[in-house]
This record gives structure tokens, C-alpha cells and sequence, in this order.
């Protein structure tokens, strides 16, 4: 009966961390790292201003990066960050979803925004076309991980109902980056 009486106080204390996002730890399972809970607009600052913080390397695997000429456009904002990252000599790292559509929408605006970084300096991958690279992730200096629901989209980081986390973890962030870079991919030709 005791046990009972304990239920609602802790699905209140997770719904008040799910809801003020409050930053979550959890020492078991991420050698004590910080986790931060991003929604919507709190993962595009977040994500942006630890790009424009960047020292030496970002890493990042998407499944759709689209932007446009409309400078409050926040796909656009984190495509300004890492071509001016790439200016300052960050070395970074993109592979994106390819179709084997020519035609189709990701395809379509994933090689604009592609241009974009290979004339940048980044390096810029296409995932194996009979594979659908899903993954929204980014690492930040191999320590700073971002992984989640958000594409690099306008609607993502500003309407959708997205979840997203931040976290400061080197373990984690090295076995995101040998999967990044052991996916089958072919170089992002101009």
C-alpha cells in the first residue's frame, strides 16, 4: 500500500523535469555526464551556440538539413554556424540521407544545403542509397553529443513536438563518431 502512495509523486517529479526541463543526470548509465532535455527552440540555441563554440571537430549524421533564404530560418542559422565554424578551421564531418530517387524532397534539399558545406570546406558524405540513414546526431569537440528526434529543419526546431538530448560524454561521443564514420558512404560531389 506504501508503494502506491509513491507512484504520483514520481511521475510528478519526471513530468517536472520533462516540463521545465531541468537537466537530467544520470551517473549509471553515462559515467556521470550531464543530460539535458531539448525541445523545439531550446535545441536550436543550445545546438547552435555549441557549434559557434567549437574548437576542433564536428561530426554530424542527418537524415534531412533543410534550409532557406530567410535569414531567421533556423536550419539556416545552424548551416551559418558550421560554414563559419569550418572558416575558423573547425574540421567537420556530415553524412546525409541520400534516396535512390533523384527526385525526391530529402534528396533534393539535402544536396543544396551539401553545396553549401563543400564549398565551406567541410566534408560531406551521402549515405548508401538502399539504406535510410534515420540518425539525428552531432558531436561537438568529441565530447558534445546531441541525438534525437530533430531533423535540421525550420518546423523542427520551432514547431514540432521534438526530443532531443545534449549530453558531455568523450565514451559516448567516440562510439557515435566510429559509427558516423563506418557507415557505408560515397563523397558529396559538387
Amino acid at each position: 500500500m506504501k508503494a502506491r502512495r509513491f507512484i504520483p509523486l514520481l511521475i510528478g517529479a519526471l513530468l517536472l523535469v520533462l516540463v521545465t526541463g531541468v537537466p537530467l543526470a544520470s551517473p549509471g548509465h553515462c559515467n556521470g555526464c550531464k543530460v539535458h532535455l531539448l525541445t523545439g527552440e531550446e535545441y536550436f540555441y543550445a545546438l547552435r551556440d555549441s557549434i559557434d563554440g567549437a574548437k576542433h571537430s564536428i561530426f554530424l549524421a542527418i537524415y534531412l538539413f533543410k534550409t532557406s533564404p530567410y535569414p531567421t530560418n533556423r536550419a539556416t542559422g545552424i548551416l551559418n554556424a558550421l560554414v563559419y565554424a569550418a572558416k575558423r578551421g573547425v574540421d567537420i564531418t556530415v553524412i546525409m540521407e541520400r534516396s535512390d530517387d533523384p527526385e525526391s524532397f530529402i534528396n533534393i534539399e539535402n544536396e543544396k544545403t551539401g553545396r553549401r558545406l563543400l564549398q565551406a570546406g567541410a566534408h560531406v558524405f551521402w549515405d548508401r542509397p538502399d539504406r535510410k540513414l534515420h540518425i539525428k546526431a552531432v558531436v561537438i569537440d568529441h565530447h558534445i553529443v546531441f541525438i534525437g528526434s530533430h531533423n535540421l529543419t525550420h518546423s523542427a526546431m520551432k514547431y514540432n513536438q521534438e526530443m532531443s538530448l545534449m549530453l558531455n560524454d568523450p565514451e559516448i561521443a567516440s562510439k557515435i563518431i566510429k559509427k558516423i564514420l563506418h557507415f557505408p558512404k560515397t563523397p558529396f560531389r559538387n
